[in-house]
């Protein structure tokens, strides 16, 4: 099953399982707006007293991985937690911090495209994974956005004990679900994280971060029936 990362060339075959990353590939974040509306009718707040805040709620991810290079928050719940109310609190005040911290992932949709092409991929017989460099409890999110009967396995970064694009994540994920990286298609939005399945053999779409409702994942249909022809 595990490919040495020292050898040069793999042997490309049909692929027989697609790995996704969750953030920005299978749901959009939503709009910083509806995060601070949800977050302040929680606690009774008015968003309108609050709007000054939405240009620094949308640069959360990118405060926290400045704050965070290592990804320590992506690898623990208590990390996540303590690193986003700290950064949170640099421009909130509680109870609207905590509030904000707790509704984190409820403004965050399911592309269009995201449920029918998982279950395009179900119904070929391809087996379909979820791995995401998050410290949150994934399930409950699936099972909001639909998402959970659609996928066969959801693996986070703290269950498996690493984070994209350590080699060891992928590996990690190809022995939990008994598949080699060569018949496997990893799917993400990051060139950076979800590319360092590439340095285990996995084929790798990178799909950039889009605006609406499309995010193109009809693309990773081609790519697995295209991938079939190799076995002919």
């Amino acid at each position: 099953m595990r490919v040495s990362l020292l050898h040069p060339l793999f042997q490309p075959s049909s692929v027989k399982g697609v790995l996704f990353d969750f953030h920005s590939t299978l749901v959009d974040q939503g709009s910083s707006e509806s995060w601070l509306e949800i977050a302040c009718e929680s606690v009774g707040l008015d968003p309108i007293e609050f709007a000054q805040m939405v240009p620094k709620l949308n640069s959360i991810v990118e405060f926290a991985r400045i704050e965070d290079p290592h990804h320590e928050r992506d690898l623990s719940p208590a990390a996540h937690k303590e690193i986003f109310t700290r950064l949170l609190l640099d421009f909130s005040d509680e109870p609207l911090a905590s509030a904000l911290y707790s509704s984190i992932t409820d403004p965050w949709f399911v592309y269009a495209d995201t449920l029918p092409v998982l279950d395009a991929l179900r119904t070929q017989g391809i087996t379909t994974a979820i791995i995401s460099n998050i410290a949150l409890d994934l399930e409950p999110i699936l099972r909001r956005l639909g998402i959970s009967e659609c996928v066969d396995y959801a693996f986070t970064s703290a269950e498996l004990g690493y984070v994209k694009p350590n080699p060891e994540i992928f590996f990690a994920v190809c022995e939990a679900i008994d598949i080699a990286p060569e018949h496997l298609l990893m799917v993400g939005d990051n060139a950076i994280d979800d590319g360092g399945a590439g340095t285990v053999g996995m084929r790798t779409l990178i799909l950039p971060r889009t605006s609406g409702p499309i995010h193109g994942l009809a693309t990773v249909l081609g790519v697995v029936a295209g991938s079939k022809t190799l076995d002919a």
